[in-house]
């Protein structure tokens, strides 16, 4: 009841203010025109383990000569979408409308639960970034209404896959050659063993609302002109950490379904292409997401992976590399971060701007 009150009287404030000023529409008059503008799209705001605030400044010009209490009459609706979808959306209504020239600000929350489905778009859409923020300001008064409405949509990485180039420029420092003279125990005959390693790159697998699926391949030769390898489906020792958040880790994986069971036997002289299945609970995407927006939108991806794999019968394992090998990389996205533009050092060694 209260609440209707003060919209009436706000409402007979503003035909008051009109009339007693002379704007009202008669006689050849016009009603001055009130304007809004979006003066920031938005601004990351305080970030938690719960929520992640947008905050949007937008600009409000009162020509009459009175500062209004609008009630219900000053409307603003904002939203960011990214890869179609929308992350973040809020409304408010009962807004003050001082006279003159003024800015306010709207603070809008990131929907955590809608982060898992941007993930699968954007792992999707080949790890491209659409962005788009929207922005409306509806003006109501007992004369004439004024709608405002602004748009700006940004695409990042649309020819670069930076997750997937870290991964395959890790994978591809185990190419080479593996191969030493080893006695086995059976017979006491000395015997070359161990492998080469042709080509080594990843490629994304099935990715859902719950498990994003990475498939790791190698092309493998046995040199041994006796001795059978065994791939074991523990054999690749990976991990991926974005922000020291591990997404990817894998030494109880699965060989895919191209493998016999959990080993794959390469025979000597044989060259064989063997697919490491890989997979993420998509639950950690919204922490590294936080962290993300933490670090003013960067992201350090660290990632190291060797091969495990067994001569059969000899006794002893080959680990490829003997150490792990290691790829550093960084991720800069430019969604709402003023002035900062897209960049990565994925894939290539160069340095961010």
């Amino acid at each position: 009841m209260v609440r209707k009150r003060d919209t009436l009287s706000n409402l007979l404030l503003a035909v008051l203010v009109l009339t007693a000023s002379g704007y009202l529409v008669t006689g050849g008059q016009s009603v001055p025109t009130p304007n809004v503008e979006i003066q920031d799209y938005g601004d990351w705001g305080t970030v938690t383990d719960d929520r992640v605030e947008v905050v949007t400044t937008f600009w409000t010009n009162n020509p009459y000569p009175i500062g209004l209490t609008m009630g219900e009459f000053l409307h603003i609706h904002y939203s960011l979408t990214l890869n179609g979808v929308s992350i973040a959306e809020g409304s408010r209504s009962r807004i003050d409308f001082p006279e003159g020239n003024t800015s306010q600000t709207q603070t809008t929350y990131i929907q955590t639960d809608r982060l898992v489905s941007w993930w699968v778009r954007f792992l999707s859409d080949n790890e491209t970034l659409d962005a788009t923020v929207n922005g409306q300001v509806r003006i109501t008064t007992p004369i004439v209404n004024w709608t405002y409405r602004t748009t700006k949509s940004d695409t990042q990485f649309e020819d670069r896959t930076p997750i997937l180039d870290s991964i395959s420029r890790v994978v591809e420092r185990t190419e080479g050659r593996y191969v030493t003279s080893r006695r086995i125990p059976i017979s006491h005959r000395q015997v070359v063993v161990g492998a080469e390693v042709k080509d080594a790159w990843a490629t994304w697998g099935r990715i859902d609302a719950k498990r994003t699926t990475l498939l790791i391949h190698y092309r493998i030769h046995n040199p041994s002109d006796t001795v059978p390898l065994a791939v074991d489906s523990t054999g690749l020792r990976m991990s991926l950490a974005m922000n020291d958040i591990e997404l990817f880790h894998t030494g109880n994986g699965t060989l895919s379904p191209n493998t016999v069971n959990t080993t794959s036997l390469i025979r000597p002289g044989e060259t064989r292409t063997v697919t490491f299945v890989v997979t993420m609970n998509n639950d950690r995407v919204g922490d590294w997401f936080r962290s993300h927006v933490q670090r003013g939108e960067q992201s350090d991806i660290d990632v190291r992976a060797y091969l495990v794999l067994d001569p059969h019968g000899t006794g002893e394992t080959v680990r490829i590399p003997n150490d792990n090998a290691t790829y550093h990389c960084r991720i800069q996205t430019a969604i709402l971060e003023d002035n900062q533009p897209m960049a990565t050092t994925c894939g290539d060694s160069g340095k961010l701007p």
